[in-house]
């Protein structure tokens, strides 16, 4: 049972100009809720009231249902429509006819009959059973209204010329009498004894969500009737725009649209409401005021969709700065802070890859270990910046004219190892003489008008053909080795593990 405030319940009790149902709304009633009843008896209730009995003909052959030929008589229309359709149309005309001959319910009727008609359009398109229940529940969602305008202590000013917004009406609601119209029209709906459902879709009309357990088929039918009053609003408020987007968000989620299929939605809204204004003998709106409604939103839309190609861009972009940055800081992390080549951290993780790939595909791999020779002596003779300037030197020097897929690092504070992948040792060897022998050409430094001319020794192992190795640590300890000999043999030259 839907429970008001005592206060006004009482007020409302007291009421003599509270909206009432006609005697044929209550035969409808009555008629909805006998199973067996048959199509004559529908017909006979129907034509008591032949005001309603024209209404039910002109929708019948409106484009709402998309006939082929016209139909001409109740029966027909009876057929084509269903009883449950034709009770539920026939109970809408009945209400409007009774309860809207108020002038100042005219703002009202006008929201009620274009929400209810684009509750029925968004129940097609969701495919919601119960199309013509739909319609019925958005025409009454905002009954309450009517039922405060009885009130001798309504919240509406009615000295004001101002009409106010549906919003409005709500916050004037709760800050005066601490609830809205919504729980008032459900309260009305339910002394009529009209359907649970009914009560049910008018209380919570107002919240996007509502309370309990329900079906696919029921949250779509609540979501239809939620957003039907508020795209009324479209149509109806002085600033279209701000309507529009006050639910556009929430709308396109629902209703499963992009910008362009929401703006079609729009104007295929705006098409029927010539159709509508005939089949309710009501004025919605002039073509000026549709045309500005369209144009606002078109106009919206194509905003938003520019500033969701922008916004993708600026994300590409930031993605794409990310991204590199990540990469720099990926790479300078493999880097030698001084020289630039590889840090002994990264070349280590490279010679596991490449001695597991050697030994799966019986490749050759490669290794020398470069040595600076007497570099304690130019440090303590020319300072550490000079030595620092032979090390970025020499690493220039080595990783210009070593071959792409060779792989230079520094793995020591003076000592260097160079990887030569898918090298044999005869092939390493013949690199290594070249590149040591155009070293000693090419590589000094100059301080205070004197030349620094540093010599390297190089020791070579290579795995695969000459020497097979169990572990890549063994091969390093054999390039290792071939160092020292070549420091023995008197420095500045290569030599090799054997």
């Amino acid at each position: 049972m839907t429970e008001l405030p005592d206060e006004i319940e009482q007020a409302l009790n007291r009421c003599t100009s509270l909206p009432s149902l006609p005697a044929v709304a209550m035969k409808i009633i009555e008629a909805s809720k006998t199973p067996d009843i048959g199509l004559q008896q529908v017909a006979d209730i129907i034509a008591s009231d032949p005001a309603i009995s024209v209404k039910l003909l002109k929708i019948a052959n409106s484009p709402l249902y998309s006939q082929r030929r016209t139909l001409n008589n109740l029966r027909e229309a009876l057929t084509l429509l269903g009883f449950n359709a034709t009770l539920t149309i026939a109970l809408s005309f009945t209400l409007m006819q009774s309860l809207a001959k108020n002038a100042a319910h005219e703002k009202y009727w006008k929201r009620s009959i274009l929400a209810a008609s684009i509750a029925r359009i968004l129940g097609k398109m969701l495919k919601v059973g119960a199309i013509e229940d739909l319609f019925l529940a958005s025409l009454l969602q905002d009954i309450g209204i009517l039922v405060f305008q009885c009130l001798d202590a309504s919240p509406y000013d009615s000295n004001s010329d101002r009409v106010l917004s549906h919003q409005e009406r709500i916050q004037l609601e709760e800050d005066m009498l601490g609830i809205d119209h919504a729980l008032v029209g459900a309260w009305l709906i339910q002394s009529w004894n009209l359907p649970d459902y009914l009560v049910q879709s008018v209380l919570y009309s107002h919240s996007l969500n509502r309370p309990g357990e329900q079906s696919r088929q029921q949250e779509l039918f609540h979501y239809c009737l939620h957003l039907s009053g508020s795209m009324a609003d479209i149509w109806l408020e002085d600033n279209p725009g701000e309507a529009l987007l006050s639910i556009l968000d929430v709308a396109r989620t629902i209703l499963n649209l992009d910008n362009e299929g929401f703006n079609q939605l729009i104007v295929d809204i705006d098409a029927l409401v010539p159709e509508i204004c005939t089949m309710f003998d009501i004025e919605l709106l002039d073509n000026n005021k549709r045309e500005q409604v369209v144009n606002e939103a078109r106009e919206i839309l194509l905003e938003r969709n520019l500033a969701s190609i922008k916004q993708a861009e600026d994300d590409r972009n930031y993605i794409a700065n990310i991204t590199s940055r990540v990469e720099q800081i990926e790479k300078a992390s493999q880097l030698d802070h001084l020289t630039g080549i590889y840090n002994r951290q990264h070349i280590d993780s490279l010679l596991e890859l490449e001695f597991s790939e050697a030994l799966k595909n019986s490749w050759p791999l490669s290794l020398a270990f470069i040595d600076i020779d007497n570099f304690k002596e130019i440090n303590d003779s020319y300072g550490h910046l000079a030595g620092d300037e032979i090390l970025k030197n020499i690493s220039r020097f080595f990783a210009d004219n070593i071959r792409e897929t060779d792989k230079l690092a520094r793995y020591g504070g003076d000592e260097f190892l160079l990887m030569l992948p898918g090298s044999s040792n005869d092939a390493a060897e013949t690199i290594l003489k070249r590149l040591l022998q155009l070293f000693q050409q090419e590589v000094y430094l100059q301080v205070k008008g004197e030349n620094i001319q540093a010599g390297v020794s190089i020791g070579l192992a290579s795995h695969g053909d000459v020497h097979k190795f169990d572990d890549l640590k063994g091969l390093m300890s054999a390039a290792d080795d071939a160092l020292y000999r070549a420091k023995e043999k008197g420095k500045n030259c290569l030599a090799v593990y054997s």
